[in-house]
């Protein structure tokens, strides 16, 4: 029976997974996963990627900086800093709530960066309290930039049909375009090398380490397989 993975083995293999692998893994959480085929979710992924990266750059632009901390200021965001994470059926490590309010908890940052220490130098430098920080906090500005402009932005625009009965037709957004446009919006910002999606597995794994190799295991399916389906969600 195999064993438990390292952590360090975990960060070292996820770091070298692509956009459209992380998002899959991301599609295969949303409860509209089995409603779109392989080919328009390849799509949706590149253009929600596109998007998030887009308007980082106009952000930087507008305002003069790519330190997620100023950029909040400037935009009147109000952070709430916790100590604990948000506990329930998952753990919540940040959150906003519209229109002006981010909540981040401290614990889980600082539990990873403690978690990493005994890695790779390489993996400790990429993964720093403060840089975590930095990149969950540019996840949920991108949220507050989605609800600004919600009737424009790829992300809220972007919808399946769910029904259509007697002419009447039903459409809906699709939650895993946000999340995928978060992690691009803030990948970009930090100007960062590989895919904040990692931290789904660092931050959980002081937690439930289980469930942090469920995710990298699925990470990895969908890498060697794009045609793979998870089995469930966790």
């Amino acid at each position: 029976m195999q064993g438990p993975i390292k952590l360090g083995e975990m960060m070292n293999n996820l770091l070298q997974a692509d956009d459209e692998a992380w998002g899959l893994y991301a599609f295969s959480r949303d409860i509209l996963n089995r409603r779109i085929l392989p080919e328009r979710k390849a799509e949706m992924i590149a253009k929600a990627i596109a998007c998030g990266k887009e308007y980082a750059q106009r952000i930087i632009r507008e305002h003069g900086s790519d330190d997620a901390r100023i950029i909040a200021q400037k935009l009147k965001l109000k952070l709430e800093f916790q100590d604990a994470p948000m506990t329930g059926p998952r753990v919540l490590f940040a959150c906003y709530t519209p229109p002006d309010k981010i909540g981040i908890m401290e614990e889980p940052m600082r539990r990873a960066a403690e978690l990493v220490r005994g890695e790779d130098p390489a993996i400790v430098e990429l993964f720093q309290q403060a840089g975590i920080m930095n990149i969950i906090l540019g996840h949920e500005i991108f949220h507050f930039v989605e609800d600004r402009i919600e009737q424009e932005i790829y992300t809220r625009t972007e919808k399946i049909l769910l029904w259509n009965v007697l002419g009447y037709r039903n459409y809906s957004t699709i939650r895993t375009l946000s999340e995928i446009g978060a992690m691009a919006f803030t990948q970009e910002l930090n100007r960062l090398s590989y895919s904040p999606f990692i931290l789904d597995v660092l931050l959980y794994y002081s937690y439930d380490s289980s469930s942090a190799e469920k995710i990298y295991r699925d990470v990895l399916g969908v890498s060697s397989g794009r045609c793979r389906e998870p089995v469930e969600d966790y």
